[in-house]
């Protein structure tokens, strides 16, 4: 089973409509996860894993400590959700795969975002999907990207 050594964690600010605590685990959202105010047509939001599912708008990858695998992300996620570690034979494993990658796919220090995309051609054909992507920041000076994005994990 392959291991992970990034993973996208929260940056704890505030005007940033990041919730989630500095350093704690992010999962994008569920259809049943709620966040308060408003974001841009589009957009999507993450979850932390470690407590009790505070949403942020923006994350940023880190290296841990302790490689993950999919698995252990499906746990983390449904234990996040005060539901029943399923058999995981039963559980569609591909998005959560599919984000580890994509996550471990950008350098240390890399802000991510989550939107919706429209996929296919003509009016029926076309189906949401949500895409992880990298977020550049341009209003900010390289000293408070820095600042944000550039701490330490301490776990």
């Amino acid at each position: 089973m392959k291991l992970y050594n990034k993973m996208l964690v929260g940056i704890g600010e505030k005007s940033l409509k990041c919730f989630s605590p500095k350093g704690e685990l992010l999962y994008v959202a569920s259809s049943f996860d709620k966040m308060k105010g408003r974001l841009p047509k589009d957009h999507h939001f993450f979850v932390g894993l470690t407590g009790d599912r505070t949403f942020s708008r923006y994350g940023v990858v880190k290296k841990i400590n302790d490689p993950l695998s999919v698995h252990d992300l499906v746990k983390l996620d449904f234990k996040s959700r005060n539901l029943s570690i399923p058999n995981l034979a039963e559980v569609d494993l591909q998005p959560y795969e599919r984000f580890l990658e994509k996550v471990n796919s950008f350098p240390e220090h890399t802000p991510l975002a989550t939107t919706w995309i429209e996929k296919g051609v003509g009016i029926l054909e076309k189906k949401k999907e949500l895409r992880v992507h990298k977020v550049f920041f341009r209003d900010l000076t390289k000293e408070e990207k820095m600042e944000l994005f550039g701490f330490e994990l301490n776990s």
